[in-house]
Formats: C-alpha cells, sequence, structure tokens
C-alpha cells in the first residue's frame, strides 16, 4: 500500500474500494473483549449461524470441509485455524512470502481462485466459501454462488484490533474451531497488553508524531505524483495508536496530501515507508525502505523534516505492516520497539 512502485500493484484499485467502507477508528488502549458474531448453537456444534457484512444471519448445517478463501487477510486467519486440507482454494495474491506470513502454509493449497472467474470457484465444490465485501459491492458474486447451493459467508476487511478479533470469532465459529480461533485472539490480546505494560508512564507530551510515507495512486493504478497518507480509520493508524505514537495524519484514512502539509504542519518525528518495491515483472522485492529512503533524502524539501534529519525514517516488515489479520500486530510491537527501545527492553 509506493514511491518507485513500492506501493503493492496488485492490491491499489482495491485499497481505493475498501476506503469507502472503513469504519471507525481503533481505540488507543487495546481490548481484551472481542465483538463476535452471534451464534445460533453451542461452539462447534451444527448448524451454526454467523453474522455476515451486512448483519445478517448466515447459517452453516455442517462443518465445512471444503473450504475457499478469495482474500488475503482471512486465508491468514484460516490457514492458522484449519488443517489445509479443509482449504480447496485461495487467492494467489497471498504466496508471495515478502506480502503474507501464511505464504508458506497456503503453499499446500492447490487450486487458486478469483472473485472475476466464480465458474472456478462452483467448480471446485465448496460448502463454505469466504469473500471481503470490497470484491463484492453490488452482490452479484454471491447471488451467482447461493445458486449453486454454495453458502457464502461475506465479512468486511478488519481496520483495527476488535475488528480483527471479531473476524476470528466469526470465521472459528464458522468452521468450527473455536477453541484455536480463541488462542489467536488470545495471542493478539497478549502481544497488545506487553506493549501497553512496558509504555506505562508514557505521557501524551513524550509520545512521539509518525505518519505513513507512500505514493499516492489515482483509481486508474497511475501514480499520481503525491504522498499517500493514512488517517483516521485505517489499518496503520490502529498499529500507531497500539504502539504508544500520534498519527499526524489528520486525513481520512488513504488520501493524497501534499510534501508541503507534511512539511510544514505535521512535522513527524517519525517516518514510516514501504519495506518492498517491485521488480520490472511486478514482483514484490523487500529491500527494507533503502529505494524510498534513498529518495526522501535526496529530496530538498523533505530533508527538512525531523525524522529525516534524525534518521528516523524507518520500514516496517511489509508481511506485518500490509496485514489487516491476527499478524498486524507484529507491527504494532516492531513500531513500538523503534520508537521507545528504552521502554520496550
Amino acid at each position: 500500500m509506493r514511491q518507485s512502485r513500492s506501493f503493492r500493484f496488485f492490491s491499489t484499485l482495491l485499497v481505493l474500494l475498501v476506503a469507502s467502507l472503513v469504519l471507525a477508528s481503533c481505540q488507543a488502549a487495546p481490548s481484551t473483549t472481542t465483538t463476535a458474531s452471534t451464534t445460533t448453537a453451542a461452539p462447534d456444534t451444527f448448524p451454526v449461524g454467523v453474522r455476515n457484512a451486512a448483519g445478517e444471519t448466515v447459517t452453516i448445517a455442517s462443518k465445512p470441509q471444503a473450504i475457499i478463501v478469495t482474500n488475503v487477510w482471512a486465508a491468514e486467519i484460516l490457514l492458522d485455524l484449519v488443517d489445509t486440507s479443509r482449504i480447496k482454494g485461495l487467492s494467489a495474491w497471498g504466496d508471495d512470502p515478502v506480502l503474507s506470513e501464511t505464504a508458506g502454509k497456503a503453499a499446500a493449497v492447490a487450486a487458486r481462485v478469483s472473485t472475476q472467474e466464480p465458474e472456478g470457484i462452483v467448480t471446485l465444490k465448496p460448502d463454505l466459501v469466504i469473500i471481503d465485501s470490497f470484491s463484492d459491492v453490488d452482490g452479484s458474486l454471491t447471488k451467482t454462488l447461493q445458486a449453486a447451493n454454495i453458502i457464502v459467508l461475506q465479512l468486511a476487511s478488519p481496520t483495527d484490533f476488535d475488528q480483527i478479533k471479531a473476524a476470528i470469532a466469526t470465521l472459528a465459529a464458522a468452521c468450527g474451531e473455536t477453541a484455536k480461533g480463541q488462542q489467536l485472539i488470545d495471542g493478539v490480546d497478549a502481544v497488545l497488553n506487553d506493549v501497553q505494560t512496558k509504555l506505562q508512564g508514557l505521557s501524551e507530551a513524550d509520545k512521539l508524531k509518525v505518519m505513513y510515507y507512500e505514493d499516492y495512486y489515482d483509481p486508474s493504478g497511475s501514480s499520481a505524483g503525491m504522498l499517500a497518507a493514512y488517517g483516521t480509520g485505517s489499518p496503520f493508524d490502529a498499529i500507531v495508536r497500539a504502539a504508544g505514537l500520534i498519527n499526524v495524519c489528520n486525513v481520512q484514512n488513504y488520501s493524497a496530501v501534499s510534501k508541503e502539509k507534511v512539511v510544514g504542519e505535521w512535522k513527524p518525528d517519525l517516518l514510516i515507508v514501504p519495506a518492498i518495491t517491485y521488480g520490472p515483472d511486478f514482483k514484490a522485492v523487500d529491500d527494507k525502505g533503502a529505494t524510498i529512503i534513498g529518495a526522501i533524502k535526496a529530496d530538498p524539501l523533505m530533508q527538512t523534516l525531523p525524522a529525516v534529519q534524525n534518521e528516523r525514517v524507518i520500514a516496517l516488515e511489509e508481511k506485518h505492516r500490509g496485514s489487516t489479520s491476527h499478524y498486524m500486530v507484529k507491527a504494532v510491537a516492531e513500531l513500538a520497539q523503534l520508537a521507545y527501545p528504552d521502554k520496550m527492553k
């Protein structure tokens, strides 16, 4: 989500669609409660009812044994929830280990599917298909699959940790793996609580200011020659708040901003940049942010930023920073460690 094509090439248009579906921003303090969907049966007994993105109850008659997941964040959760033998198809976007923590597990699933090719999904005869609401805005894909007697669970991309935990609980209930789901939720809370404990006593005045810097891509997928900033309602904002920093970007979610605004008004202490760039074949290359950091340091206007002057231009691990599954919490620990090394010992 980049200067020198370091923005995820193949997710550009999807990010813009997600922006229109963003919910409220995350809370500053980590929560140990979840907002799991209501079930209509005891845990791991079927039939079970779970809520989809529209708040409707989806009834699943028996424990799914042929699951298809068409988006990366839900696949990362499912691959840690169920045996790969129960997953019959995945999106190809989760195959790159630079971009997804679960690429290794995904390799054990043979088939790749696309929301643009519903016939390929139907051919695999799934008993449950999980899709992100951004990939089926008009509901046509869901209707096509339901017409083939396939159960569809449509969920919205999480943008904060409460939403991530709720998504885990929903998927765990749908797949009959509530105990494993609770383990994943507990893992998220453990990291958030550990960071919060270590940062106790950090005053508002002592919190560092931060923003995420990358190129802005317009709806056509072309660089608009402006910065992209992630403000309120974005996953990056959730990471920042949980890590005890202040996101100086006060625009909504993914927005284009001028360098002059960043330099003259926001003045971040830390500048977070993409860790990746893309090669001629559009394959992600993990250069630890070297490409974009070099460009920033060579820019006379950006050189005036406190973050640049103090050598605090940082690239987080992309597969964590760019994730909206339970792996996003790893970006919180990494950012807190980079921002407050003395407190995070």
